[in-house]
């Protein structure tokens, strides 16, 4: 349309211009210029033939920086798009982003973003562009555990979506925990362990022992709690049982709540000889050992065993210890901060 104008607005000019001239004079002339003949022609003319020669020079100009805006308005446009997928993907938790950027409005941002996970406020439902609203959306949808098509989306196992989204259908049903872990790679280690709880609480002990790696130590006490338990219960001899938990990384604490748990169904001469086997392979299951010990009223044998630690070792059971001797009588749970169900 503004092409339109100037052309228009140029040839009125030039017949304004050539108007002028030639009622000022309507003489003819020829010359040569450059070793170029130019015909007799009226002197209008040539007046007109520059402005003529302007013009076209003028709109060849324009082309070229026409062009040029062009093809800085589309790089623009791609970084833009770019900008946009990369913050699609910063909401989805995409960890590999890596968008190459032409325009240096945009390198700056865009570095940014490829480096950053971005969690929106709740009350920011949209945002007017399709793709991001899209995201919203199924952020939305996924922690209010609605059933929702994340395959659209292709993403990694990884992804908080994708795992948060799994954990919901695996709440739901949808999944089952033997599924889940016969294709652990296609779910995650997070989704794995969780399915894994609720595996340990019926499945065999070979099957279990074959995905011992995802043992949480929330799934470790329900199994344990399963050793000689009248109802769906496991039997494991004690090397069997000092194997898998000398494998696993137990803190002191741990050995103690493994304890605790074991006193459910295990019987008191088993769980004794256990924890002895377990205190000589690991020092930390010692604490676990003075807490059965205590636990099943083995006073004598706690006793002789603080007896001949250092000074500065196992102060919490001495201290117990000591209130015993003095005939004040706690459970060993509660002085230890557990509740004795």
């Amino acid at each position: 349309m503004q092409l339109k104008r100037y052309t228009v607005a140029s040839l009125i000019l030039m017949l304004l211009v050539g108007a002028a001239t030639y009622s000022i004079t309507g003489e003819a002339v020829s010359f040569d210029l450059l070793g170029m003949h130019f015909p007799n022609l009226p002197i209008a003319f040539w007046v007109v033939v520059p402005v003529a020669l302007l013009y076209i020079a003028s709109i060849l100009h324009m082309m070229v920086y026409a062009l040029v805006g062009n093809y800085k308005l589309r790089r623009l446009n791609k970084d833009h798009e770019k900008m946009i997928d990369s913050l699609r993907d910063a909401l989805l938790g995409v960890s590999e982003r890596n968008y190459v950027y032409k325009s240096d409005a945009y390198k700056l941002m865009g570095k940014l973003i490829d480096h950053s996970a971005v969690l929106p406020y709740e009350t920011l439902r949209s945002i007017g562009n399709e793709k991001i609203d899209e995201v919203l959306e199924l952020m939305r949808d996924v922690k209010e555990k609605k059933k929702v098509d994340i395959k659209k989306f292709h993403l990694g196992t990884t992804t908080s979506i994708s795992i948060q989204n799994n954990l919901n259908r695996l709440e739901r049903g949808e999944l089952d925990a033997d599924s889940i872990l016969s294709r652990s790679e296609s779910y995650g280690d997070i989704v794995s362990a969780k399915a894994y709880e609720s595996y340990v609480k019926s499945a065999s002990v070979g099957s279990i022992l074959k995905y011992k790696r995802y043992f949480t130590k929330s799934s470790l006490l329900d199994f344990v709690q399963r050793i000689n338990a009248a109802e769906n219960g496991i039997e494991m001899s004690n090397e069997e049982l000092a194997e898998l938990l000398c494998g696993l990384k137990l803190t002191s604490e741990d050995w103690i709540d493994v304890s605790e748990a074991m006193s459910k169904n295990m019987l008191p001469e088993q769980r004794i000889r256990l924890f002895e086997m377990l205190s000589e392979k690991n020092d930390d299951a010692m604490e676990g050992y003075l807490f059965t010990l205590y636990d099943l009223q083995m006073i004598d044998t706690a006793n002789e065993i603080l007896n001949n630690t250092s000074k500065d070792d196992y102060q919490i059971f001495k201290a117990y210890r000591d209130l015993k001797r003095a005939n004040k009588h706690y459970d060993i749970a509660i002085f230890l901060r557990r509740s004795c169900d």
